[in-house]
């Protein structure tokens, strides 16, 4: 499967990247702590340690500037979670843009 770059999955997701607050967290910054990631026909929902909480709100904060046509919805409890909302094409680049080939995929 061809991995598109990265300038192409931006454009799919309609983010205008350089409204993106240039010192705020990345997936990068969050990957360490991903517990799961699952895929369903509307939505990719991550599943993150409780620890990376404050990391992760700041990450959508700054995702919420840039990519405002999508869904960002941060749950708390016994895991985080990120429920990200947005059309199939733009949840594929979302998929192909994440550093894990485990997703469960529920569509």
């Amino acid at each position: 499967m061809r991995n598109p770059p990265r300038e192409e999955l931006l454009e799919v997701v309609g983010c205008e990247i350089g409204k993106r607050p240039t010192q705020a967290p990345t997936m990068d910054d969050l990957g360490p702590h991903l517990l799961g990631v699952r895929r369903q026909s509307d939505s990719i929902t991550l599943r993150f340690s409780p620890e990376v909480l404050a990391t992760l709100k700041a990450f959508v904060e700054a995702e919420r500037e840039c990519c405002a046509g999508i869904g960002w919805t941060v749950s708390e409890g016994p895991d985080v979670a990120l429920r990200i909302e947005a059309g199939p094409a733009q949840l594929d680049a979302f998929a192909a843009m994440l550093k894990t080939e485990d997703i469960e995929d529920a569509r």
